[in-house]
């Protein structure tokens, strides 16, 4: 036969529906031999010859295997004419003298003129796939028709790039404490993280629910010690300059819990600036129930590696003694709201029948006198005096430095009061004691 009854077997790139790129690359690669450089050039989107000087008898033979593979040939003449496949394989080899007719098939043979230049269309694709270069939807085929990319390999390149940039965006909110990966293969996590440390003010990690009612029983305990500081040293030293200490305890534990607040929402892969929300009557109680029961986000997050899970044994034994300390504290409420309303009665009763007040009728004169010494003076501290005239004036002075300088004050503001030519002033009471009989 000669070379011009002879064709070639191209590949453009072009997949037969249901095959995916890989599996197609492999199976030619491994029944030609063909492997590395050679095999992504044939693979490229290009127009490859991969098989030359075929005989027609052939042709059909040479299809069909390569369509068994997955891949979609063209048949050329020599030359570069695409012709049509044959329908049917030939039933004997042509005669010598067909095949010296064959010379002028390309001008007075009638079969190129009937049939199409390519090869007949193949039945639609199952599969479709969007090239992630330019975009285009088309058949499941190993490059884009539109741009040749190899559409697997950008593929994954893609989700190399996305990975790569989680892991950039979560190093740079942590301060460089996690790298991107070296691969595009994602590492999970399944826990094994340590827990960020309690005692500290860093608002980087994660927390999940087990550390984070731990942690909210050990705050429920530094409440309880200022507290208990405060109940001892303020009434001990009466002084403004030990509230200052106090205060700016009060002030670290209070960003100290928003620290804590802030890493657990970090597990729920959700910013901390949400705790702000705590102080929110009805905001606040959302935020805190979603923050106890809510689980966190599994394996890594924007925020950080998987913790590791928090002692359940130690969450058990918080719960017991958050009980006791309820249990503690409403006793010890009741306890105090009956021994107030006990002193507040003793008190009332104290008041009602004081002997001082009984006599101050028989010794001071006017009721806006009497009113002042029953209501105002007597409750007043010692070193007080209250003076009075029979026109009615009075004046009084408590908490001054001596029962001497009470009395002087206490002369001067009656004097201050009454009328000329009026009854003068007198000393009627000094630190409860009466000095004027009528």
């Amino acid at each position: 036969m000669e070379g011009s009854a002879q064709v070639r077997l191209v590949f453009a790139g072009e997949l037969v529906g249901g095959f995916r790129a890989d599996d197609v690359k492999r199976s030619f690669g491994q029944a030609y031999k063909v492997d590395g450089e050679r095999l992504d050039e044939v693979f490229s989107g290009g127009r490859t010859v991969i098989k030359r000087a075929v005989a027609q008898d052939d042709v059909e033979r040479y299809v069909q295997k390569f369509r068994q593979m997955g891949m979609q040939v063209l048949v050329e003449t020599m030359d570069g004419k695409p012709v049509p496949v044959p329908p049917t394989p030939p039933a004997v080899a042509p005669p010598p003298a067909p095949a010296m007719t064959a010379t002028a098939a390309p001008v007075a043979a009638p079969p190129p003129k009937p049939l199409a230049a390519t090869i007949p269309p193949l039945a639609p694709l199952e599969e479709q796939v969007t090239c992630p270069n330019c975009g285009e939807r088309q058949p499941q085929r190993a490059f884009c028709r539109n741009c040749s990319t190899d559409i697997a390999r950008a593929i994954a390149n893609k989700q190399e790039e996305m990975d790569r940039a989680r892991a950039e965006r979560l190093a740079a909110r942590n301060g460089g404490r996690y790298a991107p990966p070296k691969s595009g293969v994602a590492v999970m996590h399944e826990g094994t993280d340590d827990l960020p440390p309690v005692m500290s003010l860093s608002f980087d990690g994660r927390m999940g629910r087990i550390a984070y009612f731990n942690t909210g029983m050990l705050s429920l305990l530094g409440v309880a010690l200022i507290g208990i500081g405060a109940a001892v040293i303020i009434p001990i030293f009466r002084s403004a300059a030990v509230v200052v200490p106090l205060l700016l305890a009060f002030a670290a534990f209070g960003v100290w819990s928003m620290r804590v607040s802030a890493i657990r929402l970090h597990d729920l892969n959700r910013s901390g600036w949400w705790s702000l929300l705590l102080p929110v009557p009805v905001a606040g109680s959302l935020v805190g129930l979603a923050m106890m029961f809510w689980p966190g986000t599994d394996g890594d997050n924007d925020y950080g590696p998987q913790p590791r899970q928090g002692n359940g044994v130690a969450a058990m034994i918080m719960g017991i003694l958050l009980v006791l300390m309820l249990a503690t504290s409403l006793f010890s409420y009741r306890s105090y709201t009956k021994r107030l309303h006990r002193e507040a009665a003793e008190s009332s009763t104290q008041e009602q029948f004081d002997p001082r007040a009984a006599q101050a009728a028989d010794v001071i004169t006017g009721p806006d006198a009497l009113k002042a010494f029953t209501d105002d003076y007597l409750a007043q501290p010692n070193h007080k005096a209250f003076a009075s005239s029979d026109s009615g004036a009075f004046g009084w002075r408590s908490g001054q430095g001596s029962p001497r300088e009470a009395a002087r004050q206490a002369m001067s503001a009656c004097e201050v009061n009454r009328k000329p030519y009026t009854e003068p002033c007198a000393l009627v009471n000094v630190n409860g004691q009466w000095l004027k009989q009528h």
